[in-house]
Order: structure tokens, then C-alpha cells, then sequence
């Protein structure tokens, strides 16, 4: 029999990294009578008495903790931490920006952004600013620029049909590649307007016709009429994207082609219903 620190049968204590393979491993545990595993500790030797229990019980849950973190760490945690990091940079600069901004109207300058970043940037007090929010803003292009790179690793197919930095932004929201590839159309459809959702289940408001999608030119540039229709399509091709993206990762060009073939049909018989109501 085995217990998380030692072995009873073979009468033997675990060292630290023996302990946590055995946390790691998930055997189911014994059906044996429940036993006082503070007590089979001491007694194999494990500890010497309670307090060098509680501190190796505590040592090794670091250690496993640890682990899991390391196990954790892949591609694609990288990828939504950058999405994460993206989004806190953009918070910074458009606070920074502001700031200086009005900082900037005690000289009568009306430029804004970098431009005004820029025209401070040597000027004492604003100078420390300005310098600031050119290194953030430096800083953002290069994320966006790794993110890209990433993201059409990760997710090729996604990455075609949405965009880089939008097919990382659904993988974030949708708390990863894996779990995005097991939604169905009409969910990744609504991600990111969750709120309009509860609304919606509430009686309180329309329901929504799409999320973060909305965002794809597709949908941008179409009339409000059609763009229902067009997120349904748009969404049933980023279910077979990430699914393909998942399990095969080979990047399939005809997936974008059926949906700009779709979307034309959906805008040319709109266009046809309209001409035969007049």
C-alpha cells in the first residue's frame, strides 16, 4: 500500500521529488480502511515529529505546485498572455494619452498621440511622459508583431479567416485552443457579448447576433440587414478552423474561400429580394 509520502508495504519514506511523482501519477487511491497518514509519516521516518510534517507536507506542495505550472507553460499559454499583456498596454497608452493630452493645452498644442508624444518629448516635466508613451507604444507594435507571428503558429487556419491578432483574442476569450474547438457554431457566434446574452435570457433585450466576430470586415462592411446571416456563416467556419487548428494544424486554404463564396451568395440574393420588392 501507498500512501503520498511513502510506502507502507515496502516500509519506506519518499524523498521530496518521489512524493510529488506520486501526486502527479493520479492513481485512484487505496480502498483500505482510511488511516492516519501523519502517523505512518512519522513512523516510515518521513518526518521526525508534527512540525517536520507540516514542513515537508509544505515543501512538497510548493514542489508539485511548481510542477504544474511547468506542465502548464506551452505555445499557447504564451499567446493569451500576450492578448492579456496587449490589452494592458492599450489601457496604459490611452490613459498616458490623455494625460498628456491635457497637459499639452497649458501650451496651446492641438496635435494628439504620438505626434504630440513626440513634439513633448524634450520639454521638461512632459518629457518624462512623452518618453513613457513612445516606449509603451514601441513596445505594443513589437507585442503585436510576436503576437501575429504566434497566433499563425498556433492557429493557422483561424489566423486566415479572422485575422491574427482576432483569432487570438477569440483562442483568450474562449479560455484557450482546446475549448474552443469543442464549442459549437452558435456559441463562438456570441463570444465576447455575453452580456448582451443575459440580457437577452432576462427578456430585457434582443438576442445578439454576434461577439468578437464583429469585428471581421465581412461583417463590418455589411448592411445591418445581413449581418446576422453572415456571423452564422462566419462563425460555422471558425468551428471546423479551430478544430482542424487542434488536431491537425495544416493550414487549409479552401475554408476561407467557402466562406467568401457564402458570404457572396448570402449578399447576391439579398441584393436580388430587393430588386424584386421594387
Amino acid at each position: 500500500m501507498e500512501i503520498w509520502c511513502g510506502s507502507i508495504s515496502e516500509r519506506r519514506a519518499y524523498n521530496r521529488e518521489e512524493s510529488v511523482e506520486r501526486l502527479l501519477s493520479h492513481e485512484m487511491p487505496s480502498s483500505d480502511p482510511q488511516i492516519d497518514i501523519r502517523a505512518v509519516a512519522i513512523e516510515l521516518g518521513f518526518a521526525s515529529d508534527d512540525v517536520d510534517y507540516n514542513q515537508r507536507l509544505r515543501d512538497v506542495a510548493i514542489a508539485l505546485v511548481k510542477r504544474q505550472l511547468e506542465g502548464m507553460c506551452s505555445p499557447q499559454s504564451d499567446l493569451l498572455q500576450m492578448v492579456e499583456s496587449l490589452d494592458d498596454l492599450n489601457v496604459a497608452i490611452n490613459l498616458l494619452e490623455e494625460r498628456l493630452y491635457e497637459w499639452s493645452l497649458f501650451y496651446g498644442m492641438r496635435c494628439r498621440g504620438e505626434e504630440l508624444a513626440r513634439a513633448l518629448s524634450d520639454r521638461e516635466g512632459t518629457g518624462i511622459v512623452a518618453r513613457s508613451l513612445l516606449d509603451l507604444i514601441k513596445a505594443r507594435e513589437d507585442l503585436e508583431d510576436l503576437l501575429e507571428t504566434k497566433a499563425r503558429e498556433i492557429a493557422p487556419n483561424l489566423s486566415t479567416i479572422l485575422g491574427p491578432v482576432l483569432a487570438a483574442r477569440l483562442i483568450s476569450r474562449a479560455g484557450g485552443l482546446e475549448r474552443l474547438a469543442r464549442l459549437p457554431a452558435s456559441t463562438i457566434q456570441v463570444i465576447g457579448a455575453e452580456r448582451a446574452l443575459f440580457r437577452h435570457l432576462r427578456g430585457k433585450a434582443p438576442s445578439p447576433k454576434h461577439g468578437l466576430i464583429f469585428r471581421h470586415p465581412l461583417i463590418q462592411s455589411s448592411p445591418k440587414r445581413l449581418r446576422g446571416r453572415i456571423a452564422r456563416a462566419l462563425a460555422a467556419k471558425l468551428a471546423i478552423a479551430a478544430r482542424i487548428d487542434l488536431y491537425s494544424g495544416a493550414l487549409d486554404p479552401r475554408l476561407a474561400e467557402a466562406l467568401n463564396e457564402r458570404v457572396g451568395r448570402i449578399r447576391s440574393r439579398s441584393m436580388q429580394s430587393r430588386r424584386e420588392d421594387k
